[in-house]
């Protein structure tokens, strides 16, 4: 039988005959150009936007193939469970306080340049975690508080380096667009990186469960692959060549009080859903194979989870008749609260798995209303890109480094209800904030009715 290079070489050569065969047909009809001109158009699209969009897969996986692993990698060599929460914590921190610096300082750097350099810089942070695992293991140095602590240095490079990836990586993608186009965009945008938490906890599950180096190994192959997609992107990879329909569409108006309040009101869900999630994968993952279980199950968990996140992200993408309804964020915590019970008073999978269930659905809804919210009407999409990044980043910083301390000092489930205050206190104030910020006129012209 042929190789799949074999078949996809004849494929392509017959693929070449017949484009022959129609260029030397006489043209039935004066659309001969236009339809030359689309055709164009839609190679373009294919060539220059899907390194984007594989980029933003392969950086995923690593991440998520690595920080699914992480608490068992920091277990092995002798961490305690504050370590696990302050290494998840301080690589949030890193990221946060540099994407700060980045947008005052490094906003003009064109996104190619910044994705590449955040790539490499992350490339070599998780090589000197193979090699810091690797000596710990090799020469029985467990418990050592230098390599413990190296391991975290190297993890806060990574978050600090991370924060010229994704906010550059999402304006970079989302340029130019509004209304149901920027809707599709990002709908695609998140399915990529959402796709890859599919796969990434199930492949670091089961390498942890069977040897502590081999995630961070596979982290490293995957930033590799990234970097090379990102180098064979350019300036205009996501301009008019990533749409067949022009981009001087006419602009979307918004009422400007009524946004304000959704914005807020979508940044508090996503930071109390990051801050349930930086407990959820940082101390649930020692809590969940102290009860018993498995790496590999813990890998499946967060898979689950995964796909829900995905169908979430990917449905807002393409419907809209969620946007600007308050009930569904005031929702959001609920939602949190009722997962969090669930793996408080739980201590089988019958339990943990619809705890995942829900709360990926919960965690999805958040990213993406803030995702579209912040987009909504301002052209200084990095901007409000970067303010995306920062809520997520202190929500984590907050849940893994209180779960962390909570969890070394007070008890393994008080990190838990610690998340269940934090959600009231949002509810709160996402109520407050809907009563009391000044109401515009309701004239909205948005999308609500269209499907994206």
């Amino acid at each position: 039988m042929l190789s799949i290079a074999g078949r996809w070489i004849i494929i392509i050569a017959n693929c070449k005959t017949v484009l022959v065969k129609l260029h030397k047909m006489k043209p039935i009809d004066n659309n001969r150009f236009c339809l030359k001109g689309y055709s164009k158009r839609v190679r373009e699209a294919l060539v220059n936007v899907w390194p984007l969009y594989g980029s933003a897969f392969a950086m995923a996986t690593s991440l998520s193939v690595l920080w699914t692993a992480m608490p068992f990698i920091i277990r092995n060599i002798g961490g305690t469970e504050e370590h696990v929460g302050y290494i998840w914590a301080f690589n949030m921190l890193g990221y946060m306080l540099c994407l700060l610096l980045a947008a005052v300082m490094l906003g003009h750097l064109a996104p190619r340049h910044a994705t590449r350099a955040a790539a490499a810089a992350m490339f070599l942070a998780t090589l000197v975690m193979v090699v810091v695992a690797y000596h710990a293991i090799a020469h029985d140095q467990f418990g050592r508080p230098a390599l413990i602590w190296t391991m975290i240095a190297a993890g806060t490079l990574s978050g600090a380096a991370m924060s010229l990836f994704w906010p550059f990586l999402m304006s970079w993608v989302s340029a130019d667009y509004e209304g149901p186009v920027l809707n599709r965009r990002l709908g695609t945008y998140n399915g990529m990186w959402s796709s890859a938490a599919i796969m990434g906890p199930l492949i670091g599950g089961v390498l942890v469960d069977m040897s502590t180096l081999g995630p961070v190994v596979v982290g490293v192959a995957f930033l590799a692959v990234c970097f090379v997609l990102l180098c064979l992107a350019h300036d205009g990879s996501a301009g008019t060549a990533a749409s067949v329909q022009p981009l001087d569409a006419p602009e979307i108006s918004f009422d400007q009080g009524l946004l304000l309040r959704f914005k807020w009101m979508a940044r508090i869900a996503l930071f109390c859903s990051w801050a349930c999630l930086g407990v959820t994968r940082s101390q649930f993952a020692l809590l969940f194979t102290g009860l018993g279980f498995s790496e590999t199950q813990f890998g499946l968990i967060i898979a689950i989870f995964g796909i829900c996140n995905f169908l979430v992200l990917t449905a807002a993408g393409r419907l809209a008749f969620w946007h600007f309804k308050p009930v569904l964020l005031l929702s959001v915590q609920i939602i949190l609260a009722m997962s969090l019970f669930l793996i408080i008073f739980g201590r089988t999978l019958w339990a943990f798995v619809p705890a995942f269930v829900i709360m990926g659905y919960g965690f999805g809804f958040a990213y993406s209303s803030h995702l579209y919210y912040g987009a909504c009407g301002s052209k200084k999409r990095s901007a409000q890109m970067a303010i995306h990044e920062v809520t997520i980043s202190l929500g984590v910083i907050v849940g893994a480094g209180a779960g962390g301390y909570l969890s070394g000092n007070f008890g393994i489930y008080r990190p838990y209800w610690f998340c269940v205050i934090v959600l009231a206190l949002g509810l709160i104030a996402q109520v407050v904030i809907w009563v009391v910020l000044p109401k515009e006129s309701f004239g909205l012209k948005s999308d609500n009715s269209q499907s994206a």
